[in-house]
């Protein structure tokens, strides 16, 4: 049994809790859910904004801090300072004189270049491990210690051909050193020419990038870290990472496609966000757990199901409550419908103050319930009208076989119900009266046996309107008559008790939930109308003796028929031969599980039709 079923099934009050608590729930977790989306959205937001202006920030420091020691070398590297004793001012251009290449620089020159190159390391930037000239020849002069090709020719720097701008280069190890550097490579021009003559490269500890983001933090296990275009780490608080691919470390999760974003690494949630540097190019990164930014979520989510919790309690205890106060006069209303249903036209609903749509409904049942014990004793009061008892046999029969669906006098009844349910406001009971009234003041014409086509599939019309408001959602019907044929002559209520046939044993059984279909076309001088349905069929026995019923009327033509107690097939096979004679009336076949058809055979073509 499905969902649907199980909650058709539900009483009233059942179906008003249950809905009531579905939607309150649905909402409730509706509104925890889109408070949780909003604020999670939010706390990224804010930590992308503080790590943005964190990291600007940062490179802007670093990119300062580059510049300044940048500048600061301009003057000794075109030879306008003179450095004390050791170097005059006629031999203040010796680097200058070098970088051109000088062959008659003696040891002692070189001697005294070193010595101002290691005095600026001594006098500025205590951070500077070494510092080296580079010609346009490649030449290369160390202001400290000594260095090997094989060493040189290692550094990046080396590697790559002079430029006329600065370059910074990424985080390396010198030979058998285990201090992280980074290089600053700044150009020199000839002071004679402008020409780019070589370069002056620093090897710098990380010193100041250190104290610059040790002073920036970003939650309890947050940090900052770098990365170079090539995807080298060039900072990061663990020292054993510097120098390596990120894709070789333990952060090769990480994905730098964004400037922010959400990731996720060994179930846990990181914000990353990183902003670059215009003068390096590399990335400086903050990455910090989510969770280190979302304490304010977590307490949220906290008070959001305490919230919830308690809204769930209140809803289980007040709505089954309110669900009773609603349901208990409909409740009341349906058992007084049920007594009248048995019979007892004494029952009234109780009726309690208000004007909501269930006291006006008990106010008009307890109406219809009066007026309908009023007609009953009118119609018991009412005497029965004899029939004609001196009619031919032939007429005499038919009208008796006739008479078996011809109620008397309640089609008076309906009128008066109909004109109750209009005033009521009751539009299904007034159609269904109208059309009960009509159909059996249609019956009730005595003087007329033989009608039309047109009249008899009229009153079927009326007749399946009925079916339809008792079978609202799944009845089908439809009748596929052409006009041409509705000048044929027939029997009266021929077709309609055939069709009612169908609906007791066809569409009450499924509940609804099958069609009748009627139709008709010509054979020789005869017309066929059928009457079809798509029940489940008649057993074959059933069908047997059926079939033999009314092959036995057929024959028994010339010695009377004895009205039939059914108001079926019968009944209306029986008036049928009885009027056009043996060749006439009713055929059935019936297919299991597929349907049974009914055909009605009557003369088309008639002397008293000729003009």
């Amino acid at each position: 049994m499905n969902m649907k079923q199980r909650f058709q099934r539900l009483s009233l009050r059942q179906k008003i809790v249950a809905s009531f608590i579905s939607i309150a729930l649905v909402a409730v977790l509706s509104m925890n859910y889109i408070s949780h989306f909003y604020y999670s959205r939010a706390t990224q937001q804010d930590f992308y904004n503080i790590a943005d202006t964190t990291t600007v920030s940062l490179n802007h420091q670093l990119e300062i801090y580059i510049q300044q020691i940048a500048r600061s070398t301009y003057a000794m590297n075109a030879g306008v300072l003179q450095y004390s004793s050791i170097l005059r001012q006629e031999n203040a251009s010796l680097i200058q004189d070098w970088l051109r290449g000088d062959a008659t620089m003696s040891q002692e020159n070189r001697y005294m270049i070193r010595e101002v190159l290691n005095k600026y390391i001594a006098f500025n930037y205590p951070e500077i491990e070494n510092i080296y000239l580079m010609s346009q020849d490649r030449r290369v002069l160390q202001a400290s210690g000594s260095f090997t090709d094989t060493g040189l020719a290692r550094l990046l720097w080396y590697q790559r051909p002079l430029n006329k701008n600065m370059e910074i280069f990424p985080t390396f190890y010198e030979d058998h050193r285990t201090i992280p550097l980074i290089a600053v490579a700044i150009p020199i021009f000839d002071v004679k020419d402008t020409s780019l003559s070589g370069r002056l490269v620093l090897h710098m500890k990380l010193t100041e990038i250190k104290n610059m983001i040790g002073n920036m933090r970003i939650g309890d296990t947050g940090y900052i870290l770098m990365v170079s275009p090539d995807g080298r780490i060039v900072y990061h608080p663990d020292e054993d990472m510097l120098a390596s691919p990120i894709e070789e470390t333990e952060l090769s999760w990480l994905t730098l496609s964004k400037p922010n974003s959400l990731q996720t690494w060994q179930g846990n949630q990181y914000l990353v966000s990183y902003s670059i540097s215009e003068l390096t190019g590399w990335k400086t990164i903050a990455l910090v757990p989510l969770g280190e930014m979302a304490t304010g979520l977590q307490i949220a989510q906290i008070s959001a199901v305490v919230v919830m919790v308690f809204l769930i309690l209140l809803i289980m205890i007040s709505v089954p409550f309110a669900a009773n106060r609603i349901t208990r006069p409909m409740i009341e209303l349906k058992r007084a419908m049920e007594k009248l249903q048995t019979g007892d036209l004494t029952v009234r609903a109780p009726v309690t103050p208000g004007s909501d749509e269930i006291q006006l409904l008990s106010l008009s049942f307890n109406r219809m319930a009066g007026r309908l014990s009023e007609l009953v004793n009118t119609v018991y009061k009412m005497e029965l009208k004899e029939a004609q008892t001196q009619l031919l046999q032939k007429e005499a029969t038919i009208h008796a076989l006739q008479n078996q669906i011809n109620p008397h006098l309640l089609y008076n009844t309906l009128d008066i119900i109909k004109s109750i349910a209009y005033l009521e406001g009751v539009p299904k009971i007034e159609k269904m009266a109208e059309n009960l009234a009509s159909f059996y003041r249609f019956t009730a014409k005595l003087e007329q046996s033989e009608i039309s086509l047109a009249e008899e599939l009229d009153q079927l019309k009326r007749y399946l309107e009925i079916i339809h408001i008792r079978f609202t959602r799944h009845f089908e019907s439809n009748v596929y008559v052409d006009d041409k044929y509705k000048h044929a002559r027939i029997i009266k209520l021929s077709i309609q008790p055939i069709v009612e046939n169908a609906v007791k044993y066809a569409v009450e059984p499924c509940n609804g939930k099958a069609a009748v279909m009627v139709s008709a076309y010509p054979e020789g001088n005869d017309l066929i109308i059928e009457i079809a349905d798509n029940g489940k069929g008649i057993d074959a026995m059933i069908l047997q003796n059926l079939k033999e019923r009314l092959m036995m009327i057929t024959k028994q033509l010339n010695h009377g028929v004895k009205a039939s107690d059914s108001l079926g097939l019968t009944n209306v096979h029986s008036r049928l031969v009885l009027y056009y004679g043996q060749n006439y009336g009713v055929d059935i076949h019936s297919f299991p599980n597929q349907g049974t058809v009914v055909s009605v055979r009557i003369p088309f073509i008639r002397k008293d039709n000729i003009s």
